[in-house]
C-alpha cells in the first residue's frame, strides 16, 4: 500500500527559497497476507512511462535496454488484507541511493515480508531519480552539487544536511507508523512492532541506515548495502555504533575516504559488527537492476558475481541478521554464509582495536 504524508514540521530544504514549502514523501508499505488474490500482482514501478526516462538518465543505461522493466511483475498485490496469523510484526524500513526509487530492491523486500516482516520504503524527495504524487505533480532529482563547487568543507556541509534531512524522512516514518498502531480505524492498528526497528539502505541509503540507527533510538539493527561512508559527519564516526550492524560492499571505492571512515566507524563502534567484501562486485549489483538485464555488466554497472547467487546470498545475509537481531530467533553466523558463496569474505567481526579520532 502507498501513502502521500506531508511533514508540516519541517519546510523543504531542497526549495529553501519558498516559503510553506513543506517535506512530502511517497511511501511503500509491503506487509504479509493470507490470502493469494486473483488480480494481478503489482508491476515493478508505477507510472513506468515517466519513471523510465529517469530511472534510464540516473543509471546509465538507454531506455530501450530497460523497457521491458513494465513485463515484470511482483508477487505484492495493492492493498489487500493483512495477514491475522500474529498479533504484531516486526518493521524494518529501506532506504534508497541517489538517483533511486523506494522499489529498487522490491526483490529482497519480498523476501523479507514473505518470513513475517512490514517493509517500509520512501523516496527521499529530490534524492530520489523521481517522485510522483497522487496529484500527478512530480519533484525530479536535485541532489547533485552545484556545479564549480570545489570546497570540501562547503561540499560536506552539504551532504552532512542531504544526509540529516533523509534521516528525519526515516524518523517521521515511525511517528506515522506509531500513530497507525494507535488508531483502531487503520488496517496497522497494533499490528507493528516499533521499539526494535531494522534498518537496510544502498549507497547514499547505507549512510541514511547508519545515521538513523545513531540517532533514532528505535532502530535496533542496521545494514548497509556498499554504503557511503565519505559522508558521515565526525560525530558518528568518532562515537560509533550502539547497534548490530553490517557492512556488505564491493572491494574499493574510486575515493579512499570511503572505506576509510568506514573503518573509522566499525572502530569506534561499541556493538557487534561485520566487515564483508564481495569480490568482483559493483555498486549496482546490491539492488534488483542485474536481476532483469544482462546490460549492465556491458556498461560496467554490475560485476561479474552471476545475479541468481549474488542474489540468493544477499537474502540470506538480511533475512538471517534481521531474524536475529529483530525477532530474536535463530542464528546469524555470517562466517558459515560466507563458505556457501566463494565471492564473499568477512574481513571483520566485531575486531577491537585502538579508534582513530578525528581532531
Amino acid at each position: 500500500t502507498q501513502y502521500h504524508w506531508i511533514d508540516k514540521s519541517r519546510e523543504e530544504w531542497f526549495t529553501e527559497n519558498i516559503q510553506n514549502d513543506f517535506r512530502e514523501l511517497m511511501v511503500q508499505i509491503w506487509y504479509p497476507s493470507d490470502e493469494t488474490p486473483n488480480i494481478e500482482s503489482n508491476p515493478y514501478m508505477d507510472n513506468l512511462n515517466v519513471r523510465i526516462p529517469e530511472f534510464s538518465k540516473q543509471i546509465g543505461l538507454p531506455k530501450f535496454f530497460i523497457n521491458h522493466i513494465t513485463e515484470i511483475k511482483t508477487q505484492s498485490y495493492h492493498n489487500i488484507p493483512i495477514s491475522t496469523n500474529k498479533t504484531q510484526f516486526p518493521v524494518i524500513v529501506f532506504s534508497h541511493g541517489l538517483g533511486g526509487m523506494r522499489v529498487q530492491n522490491t526483490a529482497y523486500v519480498q523476501e523479507l515480508v514473505s518470513h513475517g516482516f512490514i517493509v517500509i520504503a520512501m523516496d527521499h524527495t529530490y534524492d530520489a531519480n523521481i517522485t510522483i504524487f497522487p496529484d500527478a505533480s512530480k519533484h525530479y532529482y536535485d541532489s547533485d552539487l552545484p556545479e564549480g563547487l570545489t570546497d570540501s568543507t562547503e561540499v560536506y556541509q552539504i551532504r552532512y544536511k542531504q544526509l540529516k534531512t533523509r534521516r528525519d524522512d526515516v524518523s517521521y516514518v515511525l511517528n506515522q507508523l506509531e500513530k497507525f498502531n494507535a488508531n483502531p480505524k487503520n488496517k496497522f492498528y497494533k499490528k507493528l512492532k516499533l521499539d526494535k526497528v531494522g534498518i537496510f539502505g544502498h549507497s547514499f541509503g547505507g549512510a541514511t541506515s547508519i545515521s538513523s540507527g545513531f540517532h533514532d533510538n528505535r532502530i535496533g539493527a542496521s545494514l548497509s548495502l556498499d554504503g557511503w561512508f565519505e559522508i558521515l559527519p565526525h560525530e558518528i564516526l568518532n562515537n560509533g555504533l550502539s547497534i548490530p550492524f553490517f557492512h556488505l560492499g564491493q572491494e574499493k571505492w574510486d575515493e579512499p575516504l570511503n572505506y576509510n571512515n568506514r573503518d573509522i566507524l566499525l572502530k569506534n563502534s561499541n556493538s557487534i559488527n561485520w566487515k564483508s567484501t564481495f569480490l568482483g562486485s559493483k555498486h549496482f549489483d546490491y539492488m534488483d537492476l542485474p536481476l532483469f538485464t544482462n546490460k549492465t555488466r556491458s556498461f560496467k554497472l554490475s560485476g561479474e558475481i552471476n545475479p541468481i547467487d549474488f542474489y540468493n546470498c544477499l537474502n540470506e545475509i538480511q533475512l538471517t541478521f534481521f531474524n536475529f537481531y529483530i525477532k530474536n530467533i535463530g542464528n546469524f553466523n555470517p562466517i558459515e554464509i560466507a563458505k556457501k558463496y566463494p565471492f564473499m569474505i568477512i574481513e571483520k567481526e566485531n575486531i577491537k582495536t585502538e579508534a582513530s579520532k578525528f581532531e
